[in-house]
């Protein structure tokens, strides 16, 4: 039998000299005993001799290791109880001959509260109490969650015992409990002395009244109240507890305390000890759940679940109060369970994949130090790490000196390089607006990221003022096309600003001739930007890096080392040839607060004021631990391995009936159709077309719910559903190709 601990609340309640937290506990009863289990005339011993104190209060603790308090009836009630229930409870007792813990005591039960009395206060008060426990129980219990919520609470009893004094031994308070509950005026004793037990207690030798410890620090008072709560199927046993301090104690160790509005102002709100144990309990679970699994073929990359369950299983509500550490738990459990496995070597879905191990612990390192990389002063180790890091990127493209910044995403860096070279084209336009100016033009291919579409809308440009200029059938911008548009706009009278050329697009992989592209520009006198967000990567392969000749004479790039390097996302860069400070004379603000002038240092470490950002996250950092572990060497052989690989899948395709190839890949993008047997012999016709259309939408259905692998597909540019299968991850092996193609034929054998 277990015992369910929820944490209700972790403020306090001022209550004489004591102050007071909040806790519900809640035990499942079994399903053919829907009595009241504080019945005197049917209790049953299994769920009255519950030792209540001395645990974890984060944990779910086993009947037999629960102690210091017992919950139960008067001795000669209770046997008349046991012949009923002891074949139970022999199998909840544990071992044979196992005691109850010394210093536990029985306590007395009150008449039961009615809802008008409640606990603290009539009214709303045991309402809220109510909606809380069925709240704990719901969250505890995956059954009762699935059965249903609670439906009522009824039979409430009080179980109280306030500071000890002689006066009264059966309650150890100076005064006898109240059906309200409310707290006698309690002694102050700087140890709490233990009441004389019950009388039945001492007739028979037994312990005294139990002692309440919170953390290791004895309760000056506490107060119980329990209620039965029914649902369908299922009874609850709800434990209302609350436990004082006491508050003089409290104080004594608080030099000079200050209390205001009842809140104690010295020293930490938080339990630091606490905090340290969940972190350490929650990395245990990564490190189970995601690291040590993360190349393991026979764990699924996914537990697909409908939106609408997925909702009922997190529990997603956020509460008035916070929830146990046990509940915590659960919930990262959950959501490791039921989250996408991106690590899984058979993860194939997206342009990144994989785990990287030191980019992991670079990116735990951050969290906990969780750093804002804007001056110097709060950022010294990645300020300077980027500094390298942005260093080193520069001179794989070729430049001789540059100047880069990280931001959140390849989006943001094309929206970055967008509104550089509108900067530079046009200065004034920082401080005066757009008003006045001429129509501002900019040109990108159709197979571009659509991120320029946004950045166009976003600054102000227009979507109707991107060009795109039309590509050859392996999805290249056609240079000639580029230079009939640039004569066009100039002869509408428009203003051509900028190129954006795509090193690596995201469905194809293409790479556009950068070298044609960058003769255009010159000539026109315009900004060239490369989105290298996919295909950068390549640059650190002596092999592959032809792919992007003439990148260096671009005048911006945008490289996602999250994507083919596995830095961990997000890790994106842009980084600009100019190095007289353009970055920071287009963004900076000069905020007083922050980048003052007369500090101690240089203030030329202070970069923040060149990101359209404040806060900035070091994402540098983790890219930079990961070069450090494996070299350039290591890098360029993850690009090798991959597009090796890649080819490899390529031609296994052609070997196999069924399977079909978009085009030859040039990068490690591979684009095929399946075509199950009953379309083989139709005619090439718009029927075949259209019924081909339908089967990769089903076949990664198939995939998911079984959560075998995951890739994508789409249609482009005209063409119906394909596949589309991006090799990344050092992970993936030669198995794991033949095994896509294998399975793919498995899921689609009906079709």
């Amino acid at each position: 039998m277990f015992l369910h601990v929820a944490k209700i609340s972790e403020e306090m309640e001022e209550i004489g000299e004591a102050l007071f937290v909040k806790y519900v506990l809640v035990k499942l009863l079994p399903l053919a005993d829907q009595s009241n289990p504080f019945n005197e005339a049917r209790c049953d011993p299994l769920f009255t001799e519950t030792y209540l104190f001395g645990i974890n209060w984060s944990k779910e603790v086993s009947h037999n290791s629960l102690g210091g308090l017992k919950i139960g009836l008067s001795g000669r009630r209770r046997q008349a109880a046991l012949p009923r229930a002891a074949a139970r409870r022999q199998a909840c007792a544990g071992p044979a001959g196992s005691q109850r813990p010394a210093g536990t005591a029985r306590l007395r039960l009150l008449p039961p509260l009615t809802p008008g009395e409640g606990f603290k206060a009539p009214g709303q008060a045991f309402e809220a109490q109510k909606r809380a426990a069925s709240q704990a129980a719901t969250a505890t219990n995956p059954q009762l969650r699935e059965e249903g919520q609670l439906t009522g609470i009824k039979n409430a009893h009080l179980i109280y015992r306030s500071l000890p004094t002689a006066a009264d031994p059966h309650t150890g308070g100076g005064r006898a409990a109240t059906r309200s509950g409310r707290l006698p005026p309690p002694v102050r004793p700087a140890v709490p002395q233990s009441p004389a037990p019950p009388p039945e207690e001492a007739a028979g030798g037994g312990p005294a009244a139990p002692k309440v410890l919170i953390e290791g620090r004895e309760a000056a008072a506490w107060r119980l109240r329990v209620c039965e709560a029914k649902a369908a199927g299922s009874a609850w046993l709800v434990i209302y507890l609350t436990v004082g301090i006491c508050k003089q104690e409290m104080l004594q160790k608080k030099n000079n305390a200050v209390l205001v509005d009842g809140v104690i102002l010295n020293g930490p709100i938080t339990d630091s000890k606490a905090g340290e144990k969940f972190v350490e309990e929650a990395c245990k679970i990564v490190m189970e759940e995601v690291i040590q699994k993360a190349d393991d073929v026979t764990e699924k990359v996914c537990e697909w679940r409908a939106p609408e369950t997925l909702k009922q299983i997190l529990d997603l509500e956020m509460r008035d109060t916070g929830e146990s550490h046990q509940k915590l738990l659960q919930l990262c459990r959950d959501v490791i369970q039921y989250s996408v496995k991106t690590s899984h070597p058979r993860f194939f879905n997206q342009l990144y994949a994989g785990i990287d191990y030191y980019s992991l612990v670079a990116r735990f390192i951050t969290e906990a130090l969780n750093p804002s990389v804007y001056t110097y002063e709060v950022s010294p180790v990645f300020l300077l790490v980027e500094e390298a890091v942005i260093k080193k990127m520069i001179e794989f493209i070729g430049w001789e000196e540059g100047d880069g910044i990280f931001n959140p995403g390849g989006s943001v860096s094309n929206m970055y390089a967008m509104n550089l070279a509108r900067y530079k084209f046009c200065p004034d336009i920082k401080e005066k607006g757009l008003s006045g100016l001429p129509r501002l033009v900019l040109f990108t291919s159709e197979e571009c990221h659509y991120s320029m579409k946004k950045a166009a809308s976003f600054l102000g440009i227009g979507t109707e003022n991107v060009y795109f200029i039309k590509t050859d059938e392996r999805g290249k911008m056609i240079p000639e096309e580029l230079e009939k548009q640039v004569q066009r706009a100039r002869k509408e009278g428009s203003a051509p600003f900028l190129v954006c050329a795509t090193a690596g697009t995201t469905v194809l992989g293409a790479f556009d001739p950068l070298d044609k592209i960058a003769d255009i520009c010159e000539k026109h006198g315009l900004w060239l930007h490369v989105d290298a967000s996919w295909g950068g990567s390549a640059l650190v392969s002596r092999k592959h890096c032809r792919l992007l000749h003439g990148i260096h004479r671009a005048d911006s790039v945008a490289w996602n080392p999250h994507k083919m390097l596995l830095a961990g996302i997000q890790c994106c860069a842009l980084l600009v040839k100019d190095n007289s400070g353009l970055l920071k004379k287009c963004y900076s603000a000069k905020a007083s607060y922050l980048f003052q002038q007369d500090k101690f240092y240089d203030v030329s470490y202070d970069t923040g004021d060149k990101s359209i950002q404040c806060s900035r996250r070091p994402d540098a950092f983790k890219f930079w631990l990961m070069w450090k572990a494996l070299g350039t060497t290591g890098l360029e052989e993850r690009v090798n391995r991959a597009l090796a690989l890649a080819r490899y899948l390529v031609e296994e395709i052609k070997k196999r009936e069924g399977f079909q190839l978009l085009l030859e890949p040039e990068y490690a993008n591979v684009c095929f159709w399946y075509i199950p047997p009953s379309l083989r012999k139709m005619e090439d016709g718009p029927e075949f077309w259209q019924k081909l259309h339908q089967v990769a939408p089903v076949i990664k259905e198939r995939m998911m719910k079984k959560g075998s692998m995951m890739l994508g597909y789409q249609p482009h540019q005209g063409k119906v559903n394909f596949f589309r299968q991006v090799v990344i991850s050092p992970q993936v092996s030669r198995e794991d190709m033949d095994f896509l193609l294998d399975e793919i034929e498995l899921l689609a054998k009906d079709l």
